[in-house]
C-alpha cells in the first residue's frame, strides 16, 4: 500500500466551517460563484475553529449572513455571534428572536474546540436546535417538518448518518428558508421554489415513516437497512443539489455576459486546452447513492480550510476516478466554490500538455471572479507570450499574484493528472504547486492520478507532502466497493427494464453475483458491460448471457488488490467477437481499420472523419462502431468525435499477447500507415490558398475572428491532416511505401506553403518542424529528400513569421527565400512581396539551419543531456539563462539569474536540474527546467575562489561536483543541490585538466604528467579516498599549453600541432585524425558528440569543420559556413547537431547531410572583414556608397538597380564616406579624396583606383575615435564638410573625455571649427547639411547648427539642444517608417511590409540607414548589405 510519507491518514466526516450560496444572477459582477469572502479570518488565517456561516444573495445582490450551530469538542452545538450590531456586516441579519438566544445561547457558553476527530453529537441538544430552528412561525411548513424529523431521527441513527453531514443539511435548509422569504424573480423561480417544496414534503413523509418504527433512542446497530435512513437524507442533498446547480448556472451565464469585448478578447487570445472544463465533453457523474463516503469525505475537506489545502484522489486504472472528479466538480460548483478545472486526457494533445494547465486554469478564474479578472487582463495584454513560460513563471503570473491580490477563495479540481505527457521524475505541475500552495491559503487542489512513479514522487516533495491528504480509492473495502458496483448494476438493470418489454425479474442475483465477481472491484467493467447489454439492436438477455459464457482471461491489465486473477481482457475479447460474429477477412480487415483509427489518432477523430481517410463509406464506419459502442464514446452525431471508452481498451487491443484473437489485434505499423496516406491523400486534394480568406500583411493576432475563420473554412478532418500527418510515421516500421513517398512529394511539391498556412492560422507552426524532421529521417537518398530538406530549411528559417502572420508567408519569407532553394523555384509565382529586394538576397541557404539573437554576448552553453534543449548564459542588466529548443532555437523560457558572471552551466542526467557557478565566491545555483522554479543556491565556502573549471553531476542526479580554482590550488567541491548544502571538499595536487565527469557513483578528472595522462577517480560521498584509476600515454607533439580536448569516456585526446589537428586515442595509442586544413588559420575550439562519432572543430575563418568516425579513423564529413565571429562550437550529446555561440548569439547545424562545399554559400559584393560598414547616401537618395572599418574599397550602389556604379581602390584606410549625383568623397588615413561618378547605363561596376581621383588633399593628426568598430566621422549630404569627433591626440581606440566635435572643408581639409562635448558617439548630419548631432549612451544627445558668416569668412557651431533621454536621434529620419523590436517593418500607416529574419537583428539602429523609401541594412555579421525598396 501506498502511502504519502509512509502513513495513511485517517480520514474524519465531521464538518468544518462552510459557506451555502443560493445566488441570484442580478448584480454579481464582482462577486465569486460562492461567496466566501466574509470568511472571518483570525490570526490563524481562518484555516480552524472557524463558526460556518451562511451567506446567500438577495435579489439586490447583497451578501446577508446567517449563523448556523457550532460544534465543539464536547460534542455539543455552539450558538453563533450576533452580527447585527457589527458595523462591518451592516446586511447581515439573525433569523433568531432574540438574535441568539434560548438553546443556541445557552449551547455558546461551550468552549471552542477543534472538531475533526470530534465524538457523536448530543442528541438531546442537537434535537432541541434543530426544533427551535424550526420555528412554527416560519411560513415553510415542509420545510420545517424535515428539520424536525432530522432531529427525531438523528438519535436514532447517530452511527449511521454523520454529524458533518446533518450540519451541512441544516446549513442548507436554512439558507434557502431565508432565500425563500425573499420575492421570487420571475415565475420560473416561482416553479422551481414550488417543485422543491414539494419534493421536501416527500422526503420530510419518508423520514417520519421510517422514524415512527423505532424509539428514539434505539442503538443505530438495530437498523436492518441503514438505506432506509440514509436513502431520504441522500434525496435531501440531491434536491438541494438540483435547485443550487440551477442558481449557479444562472450566474454563471450572467458573470459571462457582463465580461467586456476588450476582456473578452484578451482571454480568448490566451493559448488554453479546448473542452478541459467539467462542463465540456460527455463525461458522467456518479450515480445517485453510489461513493457516498469518499463523496462526503472530500465535500468536507473542500469546506474546511483548517484542512490541508491539496488533496489527491489515488486510484488504479478503472476505480472510477474520473467519475468521482466529475461529480466533486459538480457539487463544488453547485456550492459556489469552483473557480476551475482541468481534465486531462491524453486522447487530445492540449489536454495531455503539461504547459496548457496553468493558462487554461487561469482563463476560468479570470471568467469567474471580476476582481481576479481586472488584474488578470492587463497582465496578458502587456505579455501575450507570458503563457508559453516556464510552468513555474505560469503559476506564479497567471494564478498566485492575481488570487493573492484579489484575496480570491475557491477550489481548483485537476483530474487524472497521469495522461499528461511528463518526462520529469516527480510531476513538474506538483512540484510547481508544492511551492507556491502555502501562498494562497484560500484556495484548494482536488487532483486525481493513478499512483505512477512520478505523481507519488511528486506528492513526496517536501513541499507538497505536508500540504495534501490522500485517499486511496483502490484501498477502499471490498464490500463498499462491491455495494457501489452493485448499487449500480441493479439500478441500471431497472432503468433498462423500464424502457424495454419483457425484462421483468431480471437479471437474477446470482447473474448480478457473477458480474460482480467479474467486476473485481472495477467500476469501467460494470460500466461497459451495462453499455454493450443496453444496445438498442440487440436482446438484452441474450446479451448478459453472452458475458456471462465468455471465457475469464488472467492477463496481467485489470488485475486489482481485490481480486488478482480477473480481467477486463475476457469483456474485451468477448464484445468484438460477439458483434463481428462472421467470418469475412475483407470485413475483418475493415474493423481493424476502423478500430486501427479510433486507437491510433493522435486526437480523436469523428466516424464521418475516419471514413474520409480510410476511404470508407461513412454509414459503414458508423455500423462498425455501434457494434462495438459499450467500449467507445459513441455519440449519434457521426460529427462528433469518437475515442475509447477507457485508457484500458487501447492498452489491450494493441498489445499481441493480451489480444491473442487476430482478427481483432490492431497493429500499429500497419494502420498508421493507413492514416498516413489518408492524410496525405486528402491534404493534396483540399488544401488552396488563403482559405480562410485572410487580409494582407496582418498578424494572425489582429485577426479577432481568426478562431472563427479556422472553424468555418477548415474542417476536422483536414485541421487533423495538417497538424497531425507526421505522427503516423513514427518509426522504421512504418517507413514509407512507393506509394506514400510519392504523394508526399506531391504534397510538398503542389501544397506545401498552403499547408503551412493551415498550421499558423491553427497555431500549430511547430508541427511543420517536427514532421518535416520525421520525414527526412524516414527517407533514404532522393529528389524526395532534397525536396523535404528545402522545406525544412525554409520553416526553420522562417519559423518565427509563419508562426507569427499567416500572410507573411508570401509577404516576407518566399521573396527572402535564397534564389536557389527549390521552394522558391516551385512557389515563386504565389509571392506577393510588399518590399522590394534591391541587393543583399543570397543566392542558397547558409549552412545553419538556425539562427538566435541576443541583444548582449552568449559566452556560455550547455547542451541537455537529452539533445532537446540548449542552456544558453547571457549577462547584462537584462541578462539570464536562456533556455532554448534545440530544434528551432525558440525561447523556451528565461531563469533570471542573479549571478553577475557565469562561467559554466551543467544539466543533471534527467535533464530536469540546471546548475550554474560563476566567478569568484559566488552561489552555485540550481534551477528546475520544466518549472522555472529555483531549487536551491549554496554559496562556497572558500573566499578566495577565483572560477569554476568543469561540473558534473552523480548519476542519482542530487549532488553536483565544481573543480574550481581557489588560489593557485585546483580544488574539487561539491554540492547537495535538493538540500541545497556544501557537502565537502578537496584540493587536487599536479596539474588537471579543465575536465571532470562522472564514473558510476564516483567522479573522475585526468591530470597532466610527464608523457602521459593519469585518470582518478574520487567518490561524491567519500572526500578522502581518491584513487589513480590508470595512466594513459600522450603523443610526443602534444602541448597541452595550445588548443585541445580530452573526451573522458572514450580517452580520446584531440589537439593541436603547429598547422595540425590531430585525434589521439589515449587507451590504444592510436593516431586516428591527422589534419593540415587548420595551416595558417587559429584552431578557436573542439568538440566530441557523448558516442565520439562526430569529432567538429572550429578553424579560424574556415568556419567548422566535422569529421565522422570510421573503423580506420576520423575522416572530413562536413565542412560548415559561419557567417558570424564564433568562438565556441559544441556538438550535442547525439551528434545530431552542433551551435556557435557569437558575438550575439547562437547559430545551429545539422551534422548530417551532404558536404557543404565553400562554394555552397552566397558571395559577397564586399570583402568578407566581418567589421563594420560605413556608409554614405546621396541626398536624391539613388546612390550609396559603402566602404568597411580597416577596408580600403568603396562600392558605390545604385539603391533602384542593387547594381555597382562604381568600385573604388582608395589605397587607404577609410573613415566616412559621402556620395552625391556626380561624385564620391572618402575621407581616410591621411587625405581627403574625390572622384567623378561615370554615368550612363554603359558603365556598370568600372574598377578605380587612388590614380584616377580628381582631387586629393592631405590630412594630418585627424581626430577620430573608433567606437564599436566605427571611426567618429561622417561627410555632409552635400559634400561640403565633414566631421569627426576625438581629441587632438589623433586616432584613438578607446574613450576619452571631454572629445571634441570637429567640422572640416572638404575640398581643403581646413578645420573649420570645434566644440567641445560629452556626447561621445558619431557625429552626423541631418539631410540637409545644416546641423551637425551627435549622441552619447551616457550623455544623451547634442546638436549644433552650422552657421556662416560671409563678412568675417568663418563658421561657427551654434548649440541647439542637450537631450538626456531622447525619442529618436534626428538624423534617422525615416520618412515616418519604422523597424520594431522584433523586426517588423511598418509603414507609416503602420502596416506590416516585412519581417527580417534573425541574421538581419540589427541591434545598433546605427546600422539601419533610411533613404527615402529605402532602407538599408549594415550589419557587420551580413556578408554584404540589403537595401530593401519599400512600398
Amino acid at each position: 500500500m501506498d502511502h504519502l510519507s509512509d502513513k495513511k491518514r485517517k480520514k474524519s466526516l465531521e464538518p468544518s466551517p462552510q459557506h451555502i450560496s443560493f445566488g441570484t444572477p442580478t448584480d454579481v459582477a464582482d462577486r465569486p460563484l460562492r461567496s466566501r469572502e466574509e470568511l472571518d479570518i483570525g490570526p490563524d488565517d481562518g484555516r480552524r475553529n472557524k463558526r460556518p456561516r451562511i451567506i446567500f444573495q438577495d435579489n439586490s445582490g447583497e451578501g446577508k449572513e446567517l449563523p448556523v450551530p457550532e460544534v465543539s469538542t464536547s460534542g455539543v452545538v455552539v450558538g453563533g455571534t450576533d452580527h447585527r450590531n457589527d458595523p462591518t456586516r451592516e446586511n447581515a441579519t439573525d433569523t433568531r428572536e432574540g438574535g441568539g438566544g434560548g438553546k443556541l445561547a445557552e449551547a455558546s457558553k461551550v468552549p471552542k474546540g477543534d472538531y475533526k476527530n470530534t465524538a457523536l453529537i448530543s442528541a438531546a441538544v442537537l434535537s432541541d436546535i434543530l426544533k427551535e430552528a424550526a420555528d412554527e412561525s416560519s411560513p415553510l411548513g415542509p420545510l420545517k417538518a424535515v428539520l424536525r424529523t432530522i432531529a427525531a431521527a438523528y438519535p436514532t441513527y447517530q452511527e449511521t448518518v454523520t454529524i458533518g453531514k446533518i450540519e451541512y443539511l441544516l446549513s442548507c435548509v436554512v439558507a434557502l428558508e431565508e432565500r425563500f422569504d425573499s420575492r421570487p424573480d420571475g415565475v420560473e423561480e416561482l416553479r422551481r421554489r414550488g417543485k422543491l417544496i414539494g419534493e421536501f414534503g416527500h422526503i420530510e413523509r419518508q423520514l417520519r415513516s421510517f422514524s415512527e418504527k423505532s424509539e428514539p433512542q434505539q442503538p443505530a446497530d438495530h437498523v436492518q437497512d441503514d438505506e432506509e435512513v440514509l436513502g431520504p437524507l441522500e434525496d435531501l442533498r440531491e434536491t438541494i443539489f438540483d435547485y443550487q446547480m440551477v442558481q449557479q448556472e444562472e450566474i454563471y451565464d450572467q458573470r459571462r455576459r457582463l465580461i467586456k469585448p476588450a476582456e473578452a478578447v484578451a482571454l480568448n487570445n490566451v493559448r488554453c486546452a479546448q473542452e478541459a472544463e467539467y462542463r465540456h465533453g460527455d463525461r458522467k457523474g456518479c450515480l445517485k447513492g453510489t461513493r457516498r463516503a469518499v463523496l462526503d469525505e472530500i465535500e468536507l475537506w473542500a469546506r474546511d480550510f483548517g484542512e490541508p489545502p491539496v488533496y489527491w484522489l489515488n486510484g488504479l486504472a478503472g476505480t472510477g476516478k474520473s467519475t468521482i472528479a466529475q461529480t466533486v466538480a459538480e457539487r463544488i460548483f453547485a456550492d459556489g466554490q469552483l473557480g476551475a478545472s482541468f481534465f486531462c486526457s491524453r486522447d487530445f494533445e492540449d489536454r495531455s500538455n503539461l504547459k496548457f494547465i496553468f493558462p487554461t486554469i487561469a482563463v476560468q478564474l479570470a471568467r469567474n471572479y471580476a476582481e481576479f479578472r481586472s488584474i488578470f487582463v492587463p497582465l496578458v495584454q502587456s505579455d501575450p507570450e507570458i503563457a508559453r513560460e516556464s510552468l513555474y513563471n505560469q503559476m506564479d503570473k497567471l494564478i498566485v499574484r492575481p488570487l493573492k491580490k484579489s484575496e480570491t477563495s475557491t477550489v481548483i479540481v485537476i483530474d487524472a493528472l497521469d495522461e499528461c505527457k511528463d518526462e520529469e521524475p516527480a510531476s513538474a505541475i506538483l512540484s510547481v504547486l508544492g511551492q507556491f500552495v502555502s501562498k494562497i491559503p484560500k484556495v484548494k487542489f482536488f487532483v486525481t492520478g493513478r499512483p505512477e512513479p512520478r505523481i507519488r514522487e511528486g506528492f513526496r516533495l517536501p513541499l507538497l507532502a505536508e500540504a495534501t491528504d490522500v485517499f486511496i480509492l483502490h484501498d477502499v473495502g471490498p464490500s463498499l466497493v462491491n455495494n457501489d458496483i452493485r448499487l449500480f448494476l441493479r439500478r441500471s438493470f431497472l432503468d433498462l427494464a423500464r424502457r424495454r418489454r419483457g425484462l421483468d425479474g431480471w437479471p437474477t442475483e446470482k447473474q448480478l453475483d457473477f458480474l460482480l465477481e467479474r467486476a473485481a472491484g472495477l467500476f469501467v467493467y460494470a460500466v461497459a458491460t451495462i453499455k454493450f447489454i443496453d444496445h438498442k439492436h440487440n436482446n438484452p438477455r441474450g446479451q448478459l448471457e453472452y458475458i456471462i459464457q465468455s471465457p475469464t482471461s488472467s492477463v496481467h491489465e485489470g488485475r486489482t488488490r481485490l481480486k488478482q486473477d480477473t480481467t477486463l481482457d475476457s469483456l474485451y475479447v468477448s464484445i468484438p467477437r460477439e458483434a463481428f460474429c462472421g467470418d469475412d477477412r475483407e470485413d475483418d480487415s475493415k474493423v481493424r481499420s476502423v478500430l486501427g483509427a479510433v486507437i491510433l489518432a493522435a486526437n480523436p477523430l469523428s466516424p464521418s472523419s475516419i471514413a474520409v481517410l480510410l476511404a470508407i463509406d461513412h454509414e459503414d464506419v458508423f455500423f462498425r462502431l455501434s457494434s462495438i459502442h459499450s467500449l467507445l464514446i459513441l455519440h449519434e452525431d457521426v460529427n462528433s468525435p469518437v475515442r475509447p471508452f477507457h485508457k484500458s481498451f487501447p492498452d489491450f487491443i494493441v498489445d499481441p499477447t493480451r489480444c491473442i484473437n487476430e482478427r481483432f489485434h490492431v497493429s500499429p505499423p500497419t494502420h498508421h500507415r493507413e492514416l498516413l496516406a489518408g492524410c496525405l491523400e486528402l491534404m493534396n486534394q483540399i488544401l488552396e490558398k488563403n482559405m480562410c480568406n485572410l487580409p494582407d500583411a496582418v498578424a494572425n493576432c489582429e485577426v479577432k475572428d481568426l478562431h472563427e475563420r479556422a472553424e468555418r473554412h477548415l474542417n476536422p478532418t483536414l485541421q487533423y491532416a495538417c497538424k497531425s500527418w507526421h505522427k503516423h510515421l513514427i518509426d522504421e516500421h512504418t517507413i514509407p511505401t512507393p506509394a506514400i513517398t510519392s504523394a508526399l512529394h506531391r504534397f510538398l511539391e503542389k501544397k506545401f506553403l498552403f499547408w503551412l498556412e493551415v498550421l499558423s492560422v491553427l497555431g500549430a507552426a511547430r508541427e511543420a518542424v517536427d514532421a518535416l524532421d520525421v520525414a527526412a529521417k524516414c527517407l533514404e537518398a532522393s529528389p524526395t529528400l532534397d525536396l523535404v530538406n528545402d522545406c525544412l530549411r525554409f520553416t526553420m528559417g522562417f519559423f518565427e513569421v509563419i508562426s507569427t502572420s499567416c500572410p507573411h508567408i508570401y509577404h516576407s519569407a518566399l521573396p527572402l527565400c535564397p534564389q536557389r532553394s527549390i521552394v522558391r523555384s516551385l512557389y515563386e509565382p504565389h509571392a506577393r512581396p510588399l518590399t522590394r529586394i534591391v541587393h543583399g538576397l543570397p543566392n542558397s541557404w547558409e549552412s545553419s539551419i538556425a539562427t538566435a539573437k541576443f541583444p548582449s554576448l552568449i559566452d556560455v552553453a550547455v547542451w541537455s543531456p537529452c539533445s532537446r534543449f540548449i542552456a544558453a548564459w547571457r549577462g547584462g542588466s537584462q541578462g539570464g539563462i536562456e533556455i532554448l529548443d534545440a530544434v528551432t532555437l525558440e525561447r523556451i523560457t528565461t531563469l533570471h539569474s542573479p549571478a553577475n558572471m557565469v562561467t559554466l552551466l551543467v544539466f543533471s542526467p534527467n535533464t530536469r536540474l540546471l546548475t550554474q557557478c560563476g566567478y569568484g565566491p559566488s552561489k552555485c545555483i540550481s534551477w528546475d527546467i520544466q518549472t522555472g522554479g529555483l531549487v536551491s543556491a549554496v554559496a562556497t565556502e572558500f573566499k578566495d575562489l577565483t572560477h569554476h573549471l568543469s561540473a558534473t553531476y552523480s548519476a542519482c542526479g542530487t549532488m553536483v561536483a565544481t573543480l574550481c580554482r581557489v588560489g593557485p590550488t585546483p580544488t574539487i567541491s561539491i554540492y547537495n543541490v535538493l538540500l541545497g548544502t556544501h557537502t565537502h571538499s578537496r584540493s587536487v595536487d599536479g596539474r588537471p585538466l579543465d575536465e571532470i565527469w562522472t564514473h558510476g557513483e564516483c567522479l573522475r578528472f585526468v591530470t597532466m604528467e610527464s608523457g602521459s595522462i593519469a585518470i582518478w577517480e574520487i567518490g561524491f560521498a567519500s572526500p578522502h579516498a581518491l584513487t589513480r584509476v590508470e595512466s594513459l600515454p600522450t603523443p610526443d607533439d602534444f602541448n597541452p599549453s595550445r588548443t585541445f580536448q580530452f573526451h573522458p569516456t572514450s580517452s580520446r585526446l584531440a589537439f593541436t600541432t603547429e598547422g595540425s589537428v590531430l585525434v589521439w586515442d589515449a587507451r590504444d595509442s592510436k593516431l586516428l585524425l591527422e589534419s593540415t586544413d587548420v595551416k595558417d588559420h587559429t584552431v578557436i575550439s573542439m568538440s566530441f558528440s557523448s558516442d565520439c562519432r562526430i569529432f567538429a572543430c572550429g578553424i579560424g575563418n574556415l568556419g567548422i569543420y566535422l569529421w565522422k568516425e570510421t573503423p580506420t579513423g576520423y575522416t572530413l564529413h562536413r565542412k560548415l559556413i559561419s557567417n558570424t565571429r564564433t568562438f565556441k562550437r559544441l556538438v550535442s550529446p547525439n551528434g545530431e547537431s552542433i551551435i556557435a555561440l557569437g558575438s550575439r548569439g547562437i547559430q545551429l547545424w545539422r551534422t548530417t547531410g551532404s558536404a557543404t562545399s565553400l562554394s555552397d554559400v552566397s558571395i559577397p559584393t564586399l570583402p568578407k572583414s566581418r567589421e563594420a560598414f560605413i556608409p554614405g547616401f546621396s541626398p536624391d537618395g539613388a546612390l550609396v556608397a559603402i566602404a568597411r572599418t580597416g577596408d580600403e574599397t568603396v562600392v558605390v550602389l545604385d539603391l533602384k538597380s542593387g547594381t555597382a556604379r562604381l568600385t573604388i581602390d582608395t589605397g587607404m584606410e577609410v573613415y566616412a564616406v559621402g556620395v552625391a549625383e556626380s561624385a564620391v568623397v572618402i575621407v581616410g588615413r591621411g587625405r581627403i579624396v574625390t572622384w567623378n561618378l561615370p554615368s550612363g547605363n554603359d558603365v556598370l561596376n568600372p574598377r578605380a583606383n587612388a590614380n584616377d581621383s580628381v582631387l586629393t588633399t592631405t590630412l594630418n593628426n585627424l581626430p577620430i575615435v573608433i567606437l564599436n568598430s566605427r571611426p567618429t566621422a561622417s561627410v555632409s549630404p552635400n559634400l561640403r564638410h565633414f566631421a569627426t569627433a576625438g581629441s587632438a591626440r589623433g586616432i584613438e581606440d578607446h574613450r576619452h573625455c571631454p572629445f571634441d566635435i570637429h567640422l572640416y572643408d572638404t575640398l581643403t581639409g581646413q578645420c573649420l571649427a570645434s566644440v567641445e562635448t560629452n556626447s561621445i558617439g558619431h557625429p552626423r548630419f541631418t539631410p540637409d547639411g545644416r546641423e551637425v548631432w551627435s549622441a552619447s549612451c551616457m550623455y544623451g544627445v547634442e546638436g549644433w547648427k552650422i552657421t556662416e558668416d560671409s563678412k568675417s569668412n568663418t563658421t561657427k557651431l551654434e548649440h541647439l539642444s542637450h537631450i538626456h533621454q531622447p525619442g529618436g536621434l534626428p538624423w534617422r529620419f525615416s520618412h515616418g517608417y519604422e523597424v520594431t523590436n522584433n523586426r517588423w517593418v511598418l509603414s507609416p500607416s503602420g502596416k506590416r511590409l516585412l519581417w527580417l529574419p534573425p541574421s538581419w537583428q540589427l541591434d545598433d539602429a546605427l546600422d539601419r540607414r533610411w533613404s527615402r523609401r529605402f532602407l538599408v541594412l549594415l550589419d557587420r555579421e551580413l556578408p554584404e548589405p540589403v537595401i530593401l525598396e519599400l512600398e
